[in-house]
């Protein structure tokens, strides 16, 4: 009994251990730039601070865990913290010296969690005697929006040598003396803002009287709603260095009428994008601006390095107001894009240009997206603090003539030029580079009566270059050598109709070249050598074309690390391709491939290709979601490889079945006589061709419902009944489609003869002096004209009858290079040469039968 209550207790003792310990957590230590060591324990449901890490860690990260009250002394153990992260936890509590022993550290963030800071312990901060960065921002809302806000001064007033301070901005906010003590305060963010033009709210010019006039860094960005400023809220702040009012429905009319106290000072950014809202719209602020002489009055005489006016609703501006600045030549980034700035009148080029002169140190020139803004609901806006991130770079004059009497010069200097969705009506322009120093250059989907075109030395610097929505046909690339060119995007550049009328669309040479984007682009195929200039592209973009199958030059680039062919037409993969693939793989280079939304075919004669892609190494994107055609019907991919035996158990008996009708057919043409084969072999030649090209549109799966479509006009109907058809359907076992015989009564439109063509191997026109009078004699001729050169029609056949060279419809002449004539007389009695006319009737099989 004694035993058994020493084994319970034992048991129930082990229990309430593993009950109340707190679970193992697991960190990760690193080191930082500056060899310091680093503490990882973010997302591990920390209900409370670990106290069981190394003394000598100076930076915490405890970030997205559990914690909700900070007790004291919670860091006592941790002397040599200098960074501090508590971000997105559950704190609403931090008890007056929770921060004890933390005199060395620099960074605090405490943003994204449940804090009320009015009722922040006044000493709480009184420890942290070094801090230089606070973010308390994203805390707890404001309960009562309609009465003042009051910031605890006192708590604050104990950081006084903090240099950063991020909070949130509530309605009537009140910065009590304490914020004096802030002497050494730098940059104010507010980075989540309450503003709102309700309950008579204003934001007063004594507003930030109490911090120091020492501030350089202001941002109130991200306000929502429309709310209004008073004329010398910015007064307190004399020497401010950077304003940041972007994503703030303040209004430009109010941005640019606080900037008074910056007239003939320097500035590093003024940052006013999507400060004009389509929501404000009123006498006082109109959603659509007009810029005035009068509202440029303090910008215009500000010296400023970095300028953002993208999306500010300015729709015009008027002479010597926008672009009339006092020191252009301070400007490096200059931001203006989705506006819809006039480009037609040559007194607004003039300003445009003559800054552009003068502002010889700019390297970023942002003129995009200056048609309607509600064309392009994927703006892709700049980074006025950090420009090169948009294009990823790692680390002379150019002049641009847009009419005979103007010429645009952009500075040397220039690097970052984009004039993205532009709308030009004057003249098309043409730009000389001398000494350039431009990477980036995207003239993407702009308006043009033709594209520029670009001198030699235009190239010598660029790495990046969009010409995407221009139709190739219209752009003037050098045929010379890009030695730095590294991305190449030409989307939605009809590059279809240059490869169909045997033109080079790709001329110059970029040895260094690795992204490569030609999507959206109608392409079936292209040649070996398209890309044989540019042998290191390691990202090529095919997607959204009309590739049956994928182009073979792929693999010739040996450095290809991504292929994109997803929303095309592929039904398979041949084996010379999964060698390659496989090839790469054993190289142990990393290919990825995009095969997503195509038209694969789960069948016998693809099965090799199936056990392939079951047992392939090759990393495809999305593979476990492809699709293939079964039966008619839709299933995926994967899963259809895996029940092979289901699916395809009876290929082998097809298989069987192909070999023994082979075997009989070459029997049975053993037996023929040879001089039957000699008397009938065009006839034996057509058949055994016409299998053969049906076998193999099978495999292609183009399925023809007719044989030909044959277009006439009222006089050639006896002629047809008499001749035409008992020849073609009747000798030749081919089948026609005539309009007053095969489409039904009632569905005689455009709709029904589109479909009725498209349905047909060959379109055959009989032309008589009346043809193009009739109803649908010019819709056929055109309609024929665009499947011969966009589907799979195979020939346009023109039948002539009593008709001389000159009245030949001037739509047949024009594609007379693509079209096989046949004279034939319209009556029997004009018959002279019967000899001539069974010839001319073998010429019509001949070309019904062959492609």
């Amino acid at each position: 009994m004694e035993m058994m209550e020493t084994t319970y207790l034992f048991a129930l003792s082990i229990i309430i251990t593993v009950t109340c310990v707190e679970p193992a957590f697991s960190c990760t230590y690193s080191r930082n730039r500056k060899h310091q060591l680093v503490v990882h324990c973010e997302n591990q449901g920390f209900k409370s601070v670990p106290r069981n890490l190394s003394r000598d860690i100076q930076e915490l990260i405890l970030s997205n865990n559990l914690i909700n009250i900070l007790k004291n002394n919670s860091f006592i153990n941790y002397s040599n913290l200098e960074i501090l992260s508590l971000s997105k936890n559950k704190i609403s509590d931090i008890q007056e010296d929770a921060f004890a022993g933390l005199n060395s550290l620099k960074v605090l963030k405490v943003n994204d969690n449940l804090i009320n800071i009015t009722i922040l312990p006044h000493d709480v901060f009184r420890h942290l005697i070094g801090l230089i960065v606070l973010d308390i921002s994203r805390n707890k809302k404001q309960l009562n929006e309609s009465s003042q806000f009051i910031y605890p001064d006192t708590t604050f007033s104990r950081l006084e040598r903090l240099q950063n301070l991020s909070i949130d901005l509530f309605m009537f906010p009140v910065f009590g003396r304490g914020f004096i003590k802030l002497q050494n305060l730098n940059a104010l963010n507010f980075d989540k803002c309450y503003l709102r033009n309700s309950s008579g709210f204003k934001l007063l010019n004594a507003t930030f009287e109490n911090f120091s006039s020492n501030l350089q860094q202001l941002y109130i960005s991200g306000c929502r709603h429309f709310f209004q400023m008073e004329y010398g809220l910015l007064e307190h702040f004399p020497n401010l260095k950077v304003l940041d009012l972007s994503e703030s429905y303040v209004h430009l009319y109010q941005a640019l009428r606080i900037l008074h106290p910056y007239q003939d000072k320097n500035m590093s950014v003024i940052n006013f994008h999507h400060i004009t809202d389509s929501s404000i719209n009123g006498n006082d602020f109109p959603c659509a601006v007009v810029i005035t002489v009068a509202l440029m009055k303090y910008l215009r005489t500000i010296c400023i390095e970095a300028l953002d006016l993208s999306k500010t609703g300015i729709v015009d501006y008027h002479q010597n107001s926008l672009f009339s600045f006092k020191y252009p030549e301070c400007f490096t980034t200059f931001i203006i894009s989705a506006n819809k700035l006039p480009s037609t009148t040559a007194d607004h080029y003039i300003e445009v240009i003559t800054f552009a002169k003068n502002a010889k140190n700019m390297k970023v020139y942002d003129f995009s997206y200056l048609t309607s803004t509600a064309d392009h609901p994927n703006l892709a806006y700049l980074n006025v603090y950090d420009p090169e991130a948009f294009y990823h770079f790692s680390k002379g004059a150019l002049k641009i003539e847009v009419h005979p009497q103007i010429q645009f010069f952009l500075p040397s200097s220039i690097e970052f030029l984009r004039f993205s969705y532009t709308l030009d009506l004057l003249h098309s322009a043409s730009i000389t580079c001398a000494n350039t120093s431009l990477k980036y250059l995207d003239v993407s989907f702009s308006v043009n009566r033709k594209f520029p075109d670009l001198t030699n030395d235009c190239g010598k610097q660029l790495e990046y270059l969009d010409v995407s929505g221009i139709p190739v046909t219209e752009v003037t690339l050098p045929s010379v050598t890009l030695p730095k060119l590294y991305t190449l995007k030409m989307t939605n550049a009809r590059i279809d109709q240059a490869v169909l009328k045997g033109k080079q669309w790709i001329e110059f040479t970029a040895p260094e070249i690795r992204n490569v984007d030609i999507s959206f682009n109608n392409l079936w195929s292209l040649d070996i050598s398209t890309f044989l200039g540019q042998p290191h592209i390691t990202h090529l973009n095919m997607s959204n074309n009309l590739f049956r199958t994928i182009p073979t030059f792929v693999t010739r680039l040996k450095k290809l690390e991504s292929l994109d062919l997803s929303g095309n037409l592929i039904t398979s993969i041949d084996s010379q391709l999964r060698l390659w693939m496989h090839e790469m793989t054993l190289s142990n280079r990393s290919l990825l491939l995009n095969f997503d939304n195509n038209a694969f075919i789960c069948s016998c004669d693809t099965l090799d290709f199936l056990l392939w892609f079951a047992q392939t190494k090759v990393t495809f994107f999305n593979g476990d979601t492809y699709n293939c055609t079964i039966h008619d019907k839709q299933a995926v991919l994967r899963e259809v490889i895996q029940n092979t035996k289901e699916y395809f158990s009876n290929c082998k008996s097809t298989i069987w079945l192909h070999v023994g009708i082979v075997l009989v057919a070459s029997t049975f043409c053993i037996l023929i006589p040879i001089i039957v084969i000699y008397n009938y072999r065009w006839m034996i030649i057509l058949t055994i061709y016409r299998k053969v090209r049906r076998a193999v549109e099978k495999d292609l799966h183009e399925n023809y419902m007719y044989d030909a479509y044959v277009s006439y006009e009222d006089r050639s109907v006896a002629w047809i009944k008499k001749f035409l058809l008992p020849k073609i359907e009747g000798e030749w076992g081919l089948k026609v489609c005539l309009h007053d015989r095969d489409i039904l009564p009632g569905n005689l439109t455009a709709d029904a003869k589109a479909e009725s063509i498209q349905k047909s191997r060959h379109f055959v026109f009989i032309i008589t002096e009346q043809f193009t009078e009739g109803k649908w004699g010019r819709f056929e001729i055109e309609r024929a004209v665009y499947e011969k050169y966009t589907t799979n029609l195979r020939k346009i056949i023109v039948i002539l009858q009593n008709i001389q060279v000159q009245d030949i419809p001037e739509e047949i002449v024009k594609i007379s290079n693509d079209v096989c004539f046949i004279e034939m007389p319209l009556h029997e009695n004009e018959i002279y040469d019967k000899r001539d006319s069974q010839s001319k009737w073998l010429k019509l099989k001949a070309l019904c039968y062959l492609n």
